[in-house]
Parts: structure tokens; C-alpha cells; sequence
């Protein structure tokens, strides 16, 4: 895009004669200025373009001709090279001029979240929309991404929000029928723009030092755009006789940290090098394989990994920088931090958290993040009262949410915290889901837990038909369709579901019953409405054990692990009303089938979470007087020990209350070998058994231990 170099010139000479140009109101705008003063300032803008679809593609069609860095996201071909990626990973890594969001297509959150962070500085991003007057009745293309089968919405809260914001918010308005408002930013001489690289070579400096260190875990966490995958790169280049290992779920989210590293040492890299100089990169699960003790270990982007992953790296690895970003697109790292953090500082005496501030693309107090970040509740911080003190419960609609922003944002923000895949598509559900209910604890102004529950079931006869012949599968109504698929039985969609979609406590006053105490008053809320109660949740023992404590029984476990947590999902049940037997018929086929593939698919679960999972409904063993008899003939005959595997198989199947009364050795032991069914020498490995025959000894310790509870 053509740029009048006088006029960089002339805006200093207006700031140091203390000038500055008013906003511009006219239909009649003139971008070339706003774009002159972002450049001077090294900022960017949301610019708002107001008015008819095809209004906004002429007008922004005129911009796009004179310049060759722009992305249009639109599904109308009226814009120029438009186009709808499904991914996100299509959209980032690149930088624009110009960005165009089309909302005639559909508002998804993240899309537009994403795309915001590839303007360059000095450049815009156009946001089409109709005129803000039309917002509070306006619905767009994408409102039906949060809406179920047999659901309508005629207003989005999501929208009569964003309509209030933008009035508020540092952007500009080009209006079809109304006067433009071009906000032209404050200029900054340029003896005043900071040097945006000063607090990253800090922090690269200091991580020099630490990594000195015979034993040195850090964690460091940045904003998107503040230079963490970059900083790993040069940090490589800096200490160039030190191996390092950069690990990531994927090698495109590392891509930043070589091309930095081959700048700084002034060689090619095409993009597809996984080995450079003295960095090189490992997926995780192969770099818990490898036997390296000097490497320093790099973890990118650590929140999209499974916690016991990066505990697992912390605990194999002695140097190891964990670098993860705290608002992204798709997740948000609060929550892993959080977590992750408190086992860091609990096991290692030596761990460090560093944090980047400042962003690098741009400058400080840039109006487009401010503004994405207002309009997405990106920076919304969670604040917990001091201590716990008189709470109650209550009821929150959307209208509730959508009036009171403070409410708004404290829910959101613990949603964030609960869940590291809470992205800002969760924001527009929470406002625009209308079969969705939120339950929560207050104490005054503050938040300490929330309960979101979507309503499902109650499908028509067509419906329930169009499923049972698998001609349709509706949208939403998750759990009454999983359930259904498991048990074939229409009573599972016709009647009525509430699906617990998050429940979250404030981190500060966890493990007092909380959750507890507001699901129970969830449940009393609904009890008239509904006809079961379910969630779908990554599976850990200490999940599963909360939701058993609450009444509620597994049904299934999923065979396929999420890439972010590495758990398996399952489904828990709860009958309300009518549904007593459907739920026994969910139990028993779980229990039967789950024995069976511990030992094929689920050989390498964690032996706490399958003990949760074979928890009895209550009593004591049933042995049988043979088996019985058969145990104390491998009590007298050690010797022949391995061959009686298959009668303990037998015997704890039948009676999974024996699991609850073993040591630690033997409980390991009966779940890694005889449940699932794992080779000797791998439990052996585990179990630091070092012979065969202790192993004989362990496994007469096992026998003994269960013939003592009969």
C-alpha cells in the first residue's frame, strides 16, 4: 500500500508543537491517515466496516486492490480472494496488512481471535458487520454452532454485548449510512517508542545463568506475540557448545525457534530441518525414550500437554525450560500453569518462573489487542476473596451474564482456569446457548464456583427414528445419543438430560466440598426438569472418584485419548426418575466389557484409575470355597506361583473389593500384570523388581494378602 513519506515527518513535527488531529467524523474517510499514524506508532486497529454485505466487499475491495498483504476470511466471493480455512493453523504464522472478518459468515470466536494476530504493526483489522443499531436483533450464520437440534435464536447476548463494547473500545466505525469514526491514536515521538526486544534479552539472559545449574527447571510464560518460541531459539544460538532438545506436540510449533536460531547464526533454514546446528527437535513421547543426561530440554507450547506428560519430563530430564502461552486461540495456559506450577515448586528446590510482558510484532498498549481482548474476555483475571466466608447459591441466565460484565468475566475467567482447552468459542456458548444453565456459589462480589449444564434429550418420534436408522445424527444432545448408541433403547432420547458440561471451583478453596455442595444444589434445581443427570469428562482417578462419591456410575470410557490431555473420556450416569434400569443394563455391560479390555486397549492405564474404575458398589469378597482352597495350595506351593495368575484374575474380576485392602507393591502389581495383562520384564522395569525370583516373592505376597481378606 502506497505510504506518504512526508507525512511520518509531519506528525512529528505536529506532536513536538503539542498538535494533534481531531477524530475524523465524515462519510467520507480517509484510511491513509489512520494507517500513517498506526505505522508511526508501531500499533494496530480494529476497524469496524457497518452496513450491507455487499457494501462492506466494495469498499473493502477498494483497499485490498492497492496492497498484496491482506487475508479475507469470507465465505461470500464478492470480497476479493476470499476464503473460510476450517483450521487455525491455516490462518497463524502469517502477517497482513490488512486482516478482513466477514460476520455475515459466521462469528466463530476463535477464527476471528486467530486472525487478529496476524496484523503487522501499523495495519487494521476490518471487521464486517450490519450497522450497530441492527446488532440487539441481528443473528449471524454462525449462531447455530451453539444451538441443538429443535433450537431457534432470534437475539444473540453475544452480539447486544459487543454492541455495547463498541462504544467503549479504541476502534475505528465506517458506516454505510452513518458519519465515519476514524479513531486517529495519539502520536508518540519516536525517541519514545521502546526498544521491544530489551525485556526478552533479559529474560534469555537470565535463563543463561539459571541453565548453569546442574539441576534447573523453569517455566516460562507469555501472551501470544511476546517472542516465547523466538526467545527459544536465540537462547540456542547464545549457548552454542550446550546441546539442546526442543519438544512439542507438533514441529510447526517450533518452527519460529529454528528460524530464529539460523538467523542468529546466519544460515538457511527451509522450513523442514528438524535438526539445526545444536538444537534438535523430539516429539514427547519419544524423548521419554531417549537416555540423554547433559541436553537441556525445551518444552513448546507445554500446556498442550498432558500434565503427567510434562511431570514424567520434569522428573527424567534434569535442565528443562517449560514455556507455554497464557491467552492463546485455541486453549488458554492459566489453568496448566497453575497446576503445573505447584508441583514444580513442591518437587523441584531449584524451579524459576520467568514471564514475558512485552510484546514484540508491536508496541505497548496496542488498540487491536486491548480490544480483542475486552471483546473476548481475554484479559479477564480471576480474584478470589482472602478467605472463605458466608455463600450461597443462586442461578444464572444468560440476561444475568449478559448485564452485569464483572459477573460475566469472573465466570469466564473460571472456566478458564478449570480447563485448558477453554478457548473463546466457550465465551459465546456461555452467552448463546439457550438450552444451557449455570449454576453457581457466591460470596458478595465474588465467584468461588460455577456448574454449566446443558439440557438435552426430549427428541420427537422423527428424530428418534432418523437416529435409530442412523439417517441423521442431530446436532447437540450429546449425551443422550452416546447413551443410546451403547444400549440401542429410545427411552434414552426421548426423555430428558442434564449433561454437566464444567463444573469449576475457585483454586484457592478446592478440596472443601464445594463441587459437592453445588452439584447437590444443581440436582435439586433440575430434579423436576429432568429425567437423568450425566457428564463427559477426561478420565482421572480423582475425577471419577468425585463424581462416585456423588452417585453417579461410569458407563463407558472412550477408546481414542484427547492430544491435549492425554486422557480418555468418560461417561458417568445418574437416573433421576424412570430410568433406574437402563442405567443397572449402562453398569453391568461397562463391567463386563472394561475387564476384557484392560487387557488389550487399556494395558498402559494408570493403575489409580483403574482401581477407581473397578470400585464395588460396596461388601466384602464372594470367593468361592474352591478358589478359595486353590489359594492356599499356591500359598504352600511357591514354586508353581506364576501358574495360578489366572485363578487371582478370576478372583478379582469377580471381587474388585479385594484392590482396596493390598500394599502399595501388590496392588501395582495385580493391576500391571495379572489386569492388564503386561509382560513380566515391563512390570518388572516399573516395579524395580530385580529377579525372578522376587518377583515369585511379590507375587506370594500378592496371594497372601488376598487370602487373608477371606
Amino acid at each position: 500500500m502506497a505510504r506518504n513519506r512526508v507525512f511520518k515527518s509531519t506528525l512529528t513535527m505536529w506532536v513536538l508543537n503539542g498538535l494533534s488531529p481531531l477524530m475524523q467524523d465524515s462519510k467520507k474517510y480517509n484510511l491513509e491517515a489512520l494507517f500513517e499514524r498506526l505505522t508511526f506508532n508501531q500499533h494496530r486497529q480494529l476497524v469496524l466496516f457497518s452496513g450491507s454485505q455487499m457494501w462492506a466487499a466494495t469498499e473493502l475491495n477498494k483497499l485490498t486492490n492497492k496492497t498484496t498483504s491482506f487475508l479475507t476470511l469470507s465465505k461470500e466471493p464478492a470480497f476479493n480472494q476470499a476464503q473460510w480455512p476450517e483450521h487455525l493453523h491455516q490462518i497463524l504464522g502469517q502477517e497482513f496488512e490488512v486482516a478482513i472478518y466477514d460476520g455475515y459468515s459466521g462469528i466463530i470466536p476463535n477464527k476471528l481471535a486467530a486472525l487478529s494476530g496476524t496484523v503487522k504493526a501499523g495495519g487494521i483489522l476490518a471487521l464486517v458487520l450490519p450497522e450497530l443499531g441492527q446488532l440487539s436483533f441481528w443473528c449471524d450464520q454462525g449462531i447455530t454452532t451453539w444451538q441443538n437440534h429443535q433450537q431457534s435464536l432470534t437475539t444473540s447476548p453475544f452480539l447486544i454485548r459487543w454492541q455495547r463494547l463498541f462504544t467503549q473500545l479504541p476502534i475505528s466505525i465506517i458506516s454505510e449510512t452513518n458519519d465515519a469514526r476514524l479513531s486517529l491514536p495519539s502520536l508518540k515521538p519516536a525517541s519514545e517508542l521502546k526498544h521491544r526486544l530489551g525485556e526478552q534479552d533479559k529474560v534469555i539472559e537470565t535463563l543463561i545463568t539459571l541453565l548453569t545449574k546442574s539441576r534447573q527447571h523453569t517455566l516460562l510464560t507469555a501472551d501470544r506475540g511476546r517472542g516465547k518460541s523466538s526467545a527459544l531459539g536465540l537462547l540456542t544460538s547464545k549457548m552454542p557448545e550446550q546441546s539442546f532438545v526442543v519438544c512439542a506436540r507438533q514441529y510447526q510449533a517450533v518452527k519460529s525457534s529454528f528460524m530464529h536460531l539460523a538467523k542468529a547464526l546466519g544460515v538457511e533454514y527451509s522450513g523442514n530441518e528438524k535438526t539445526l546446528a545444536n538444537l534438535r527437535f523430539c516429539p514427547p513421547d519419544k524423548l521419554l525414550q531417549e537416555n540423554i543426561s547433559d541436553d537441556i530440554i525445551l518444552i513448546d507450547e507445554a500446556a498442550a500437554l498432558p500434565v503427567p506428560t510434562l511431570i514424567k519430563i520434569a522428573d527424567k530430564f534434569k535442565r528443562c525450560v517449560f514455556a507455554s502461552t497464557l491467552v492463546g486461540y485455541e486453549g488458554n495456559g492459566r489453568g496448566y500453569t497453575l497446576r503445573f506450577k505447584r508441583f514444580l515448586a513442591k518437587h523441584s528446590s531449584t524451579y524459576q518462573q520467568l514471564t514475558l510482558n512485552a510484546p514484540i510484532r508491536y508496541e505497548q498498549c496496542d488498540p487491536l489487542e486491548s480490544s480483542i481482548n475486552k471483546l473476548f474476555a481475554l484479559d479477564a483475571q480471576f480474584n478470589a476473596p482472602k478467605q472463605l466466608e458466608q455463600f450461597e447459591f443462586s442461578h444464572l441466565t444468560s440476561e444475568d451474564l449478559l448485564h452485569d460484565e464483572h459477573l460475566l468475566r469472573q465466570a469466564f475467567s473460571l472456566l478458564v482456569l478449570a480447563h485448558y482447552q477453554t478457548s473463546v468459542n466457550d465465551l459465546r456458548q456461555l452467552l448463546d446457548q439457550p438450552e444451557n444453565k449455570l449454576f453457581v456459589i457466591k460470596q458478595q462480589n465474588h465467584l468461588l464456583g460455577i456448574c454449566l449444564v446443558s439440557i438435552e434429550g426430549a427428541l420427537n418420534k422423527d428424530s428418534i427414528a432418523a437416529i435409530a436408522q442412523q439417517n441423521r445424527r442431530p446436532k447437540g444432545h450429546l449425551l443422550p445419543q452416546q447413551l443410546y448408541h451403547l444400549l440401542q433403547q429410545d427411552a434414552l432420547l426421548s426423555h430428558k438430560a442434564a449433561r454437566v458440561v464444567r463444573i469449576a471451583i475457585a483454586p484457592d478453596f478446592q478440596s472443601q466440598k464445594l463441587g459437592q455442595q453445588l452439584l447437590s444444589y444443581t440436582e435439586q434445581q433440575l430434579q423436576d426438569e429432568v429425567d437423568y443427570f450425566g457428564s463427559s469428562f477426561g478420565c482421572t482417578a480423582q475425577l471419577l472418584k468425585f463424581w462416585q462419591e456423588n452417585d453417579y456410575h461410569i458407563v463407558k470410557l472412550g477408546f481414542k485419548q484427547d492430544k491435549a490431555s492425554g486422557e480418555y473420556s468418560a461417561i458417568v450416569l445418574k437416573s433421576n426418575k424412570d430410568l433406574s434400569e437402563e442405567q443397572h443394563q449402562l453398569r453391568v455391560r461397562f463391567s463386563q466389557q472394561f475387564t476384557y479390555q484392560l487387557l488389550t486397549h487399556y494395558q498402559m492405564l494408570d493403575d489409580k484409575l483403574v482401581r477407581q474404575l473397578l470400585k464395588p458398589i460396596s461388601g466384602n469378597p464372594h470367593i468361592s470355597t474352591e478358589h478359595k482352597q486353590q489359594l492356599k495350595i499356591l500359598l504352600n506351593q511357591p514354586a508353581h506361583i506364576e501358574q495360578g495368575l489366572a485363578l487371582i484374575w478370576q478372583i478379582t474380576t469377580q471381587n474388585p473389593q479385594v484392590l482396596y485392602n493390598l500394599s502399595a507393591i501388590s496392588h501395582r502389581l495385580l493391576i500391571r500384570l495379572v489386569l492388564q495383562g503386561n509382560k513380566k520384564g515391563v512390570v518388572q522395569k516399573e516395579l524395580c523388581i530385580d529377579s525372578k525370583k522376587q518377583l515369585n516373592i511379590c507375587l506370594s505376597n500378592l496371594v497372601a494378602e488376598i487370602y487373608a481378606q477371606i
